[in-house]
């Protein structure tokens, strides 16, 4: 395959993949619907009686709710941009991210031990460990700030979960990183006694 073709691909894929993180949660960054929506972080046991869900359930099992959702259908425009804030955070990691990943397989195609290479690698464990921790605390944040402007004491604005895959790539890749860095380093050695 052609380096050209390789590009395209690359492009290709990636605009898909952006494509898809941008479309995922809320449409356009939640401003697609005419209502903003703000989750709740409580977690409710609402018992469902109704006839629809009681129906499709098997005997004796219960049909119960835990999410609650409030809709605005009048927003106003602080609350279409806290909107935009619960889903922008982790678009922007995530295209930065294959952004990043995009450079380090086009400074890749000489070879990985190089000085270029594994400062890309390490730019890309930066990114994706402060990137992972940051942005779903500021979505969690934002949410929080929309939920506040539609209720009365439902916010909790405390530290969300962050799932431990998040640290443990980023680590990884500055791990990765130095070993690269030492490769590199050994390389230049064994060509400067050679």
């Amino acid at each position: 395959m052609r380096r050209p073709a390789v590009f395209a691909v690359l492009v290709l894929v990636t605009g898909v993949i952006a494509g898809m993180v941008l479309y995922s949660r809320a449409g356009f960054f939640g401003l697609t619907y005419q209502h903003v929506v703000a989750q709740s972080p409580g977690i409710y046991g609402i018992r469902l009686d109704e006839p629809a869900f009681t129906e499709g359930a098997r005997p004796g099992v219960v049909a119960s709710a835990s999410d609650l959702q409030f809709i605005d259908g009048s927003p106003e425009t602080g609350q279409y941009v806290l909107q935009v804030l619960t889903t922008f955070p982790g678009f922007l990691v995530t295209a930065g991210a294959f952004f990043l990943l995009w450079r380090l397989l086009w400074r890749a195609r000489d070879g990985v031990y190089l000085p270029q290479v594994a400062r890309q690698v390490r730019v890309l464990g930066w990114w994706l460990l402060i990137g992972g921790l940051l942005a779903p605390q500021m979505e969690h944040f934002a949410m929080m700030a929309l939920l506040d402007t539609m209720t009365v004491n439902e916010a909790h604005f405390g530290i969300k979960e962050i799932p431990v895959v998040v640290p443990l790539v980023g680590f990884g890749l500055l791990a990765l990183a130095n070993v690269l860095r030492t490769g590199v380093r050994m390389r230049d050695d064994l060509e400067g006694t050679v």
